[in-house]
């Protein structure tokens, strides 16, 4: 199931992740930023030669390339893809490198490349140990595509982990840029927030920690814009392996309601119902 839910989820992303990537401000200005605006005079962004007095040299092709790229979010992922790769090979030194690993991070996710996806949040991460778009991100998607006894698996849901608690960390913390209103800053950090506690309520079940569970996979769903159904899934699975029926029951009649997985349940859905109705559990709620 790790990779459907991976595959699957992907639509539910959408501006949740774009929202931070496309803002339009610089990292000074926005403190966490993935991918800093191209500077209308580049080379105030770049530092100073050494006791020359003088602004760096400006590569008006690097510059160019990377208003392109800039540009792209929010539009089709195979172009971000296909700009941000091209502008990798040929400007492998510059300054935007953490910003464009950053965006390609979501964009392979978008497209279910996880290969990829986990080699650029990886290298975004490297250059930018504070970027909460790919710690969000990986948090998220590390638990659902790997198992422990996959190879490194243990290791990769360790820094999931490590990943989902910095982000939780930092994201109250952001300053809001300038060009964003104060109810779509809010709203943007909570779904941020979201997929961290979303990869911690997954890596809670896997430790059979169904509690721990519970609580983190709440946080998700009331923290989202528009909750992951995968996201009800697992609560309800976390709340009838801790014996909290009647939440399982409303977790999974909303995860029923849509997404793809409202087949699996409406059938887990009505097991836990006729449960409840001939006496064979009791609830704890």
């Amino acid at each position: 199931m790790r990779a459907k839910f991976f595959n699957r989820s992907a639509a539910v992303l959408g501006l949740t992740v774009a929202i931070f990537f496309g803002t339009g401000v610089s990292r000074a200005q926005y403190g966490q930023s993935s991918a800093p605006a191209p500077a209308a005079t580049p080379a105030q962004n770049a530092p100073a030669g050494k006791d020359s007095g003088k602004a760096p040299k400006i590569n008006k092709a690097e510059e160019a390339a990377y208003k392109t790229f800039f540009a792209s979010q929010g539009g089709d992922p195979a172009m971000q893809i296909q700009l941000g790769e091209d502008f990798i090979t040929k400007f492998p030194m510059s300054k935007y490198l953490s910003g464009v690993y950053g965006v390609l991070t979501t964009a392979y996710y978008t497209t279910g490349n996880t290969d990829k996806m986990f080699a650029a949040g990886a290298k975004a991460l490297e250059l930018n140990p504070d970027n909460v778009d790919v710690l969000a991100l990986l948090a998220m998607a590390i638990p659902r595509r790997v198992k422990s006894n996959t190879p490194d698996g243990p290791q990769q849901l360790q820094k999931a982990e490590v990943y989902a608690h910095h982000a939780i960390e930092l994201i109250p913390a952001m300053t809001k840029p300038e060009t964003l209103d104060d109810a779509s800053f809010e709203k943007a950090k909570n779904d941020k927030l979201a997929l961290a506690h979303s990869g911690l309520g997954l890596l809670a079940i896997d430790h059979q920690k169904y509690d721990d569970a519970r609580t983190e996979l709440t946080q998700a769903v009331q923290l989202a814009s528009a909750p992951d159904p995968v996201d009800y899934y697992l609560l309800g699975n976390a709340d009838s392996q801790s014996s909290f029926l009647n939440g399982a029951i409303a977790a999974y009649e909303k995860c029923a309601a849509t997404g793809p997985l409202t087949t699996a349940c409406k059938a887990r859905e009505e097991a836990v119902k006729k449960d409840v109705a001939s006496g064979t559990k009791l609830s704890r709620d």
